[in-house]
């Protein structure tokens, strides 16, 4: 079964970076999405043309959080997506200076470790050529309930 990236993230454009899931293998807890680069992306810069390069770390954060998006739709269908906290990364690699318009990249994250609340993730982008131009492992943190979570931390 497919969803639309809106099932799966707990954003809405114009902050949802990547444009699709390509690939989702449950047994690896992998997942690969695509996207596009254009002048209309909100973090497009001109002088650059293009979108600057720690954007890597959000195009990474939304495909983790697309890869946790479908587990919980494969266990309940009608749950809405669930917003966590990218806490942070280790080894992050940027080897671009920027991402360029009109280039497609690809994304991949990997689950690394996974609990109810924590998880871990192993990320890439590759270019439209499959050279690797960004990696890190991402920490993040998804509350059980969130606005209770943001409520106690106030």
């Amino acid at each position: 079964m497919t969803w639309s990236l809106e099932d799966l993230l707990p954003h809405r454009v114009p902050m949802v970076f990547i444009d699709r899931v390509e690939s989702f293998d449950a047994s690896a807890r992998s997942l690969t999405a695509a996207f596009t680069v254009t002048p209309k992306h909100i973090l497009y810069s001109p002088s650059s043309g293009g979108v600057p390069n720690w954007a890597a770390i959000e195009f990474m954060a939304q495909a983790a959080a697309a890869l946790a998006g479908i587990f919980d739709k494969t266990q309940d269908s009608e749950r809405p997506a669930r917003p966590g906290l990218l806490l942070g990364t280790r080894k992050l690699d940027l080897l671009l200076d920027s991402f360029k318009a009109g280039r497609t990249y690809r994304v991949t994250a990997s689950s690394a470790f996974w609990d109810a609340e924590a998880a871990a993730f192993t990320c890439t982008i590759s270019d439209d050529s499959g050279a690797v131009v960004a990696e890190a492992t991402l920490n993040a943190y998804r509350p059980p309930d969130f606005r209770q979570f943001l409520k106690e931390q106030a």
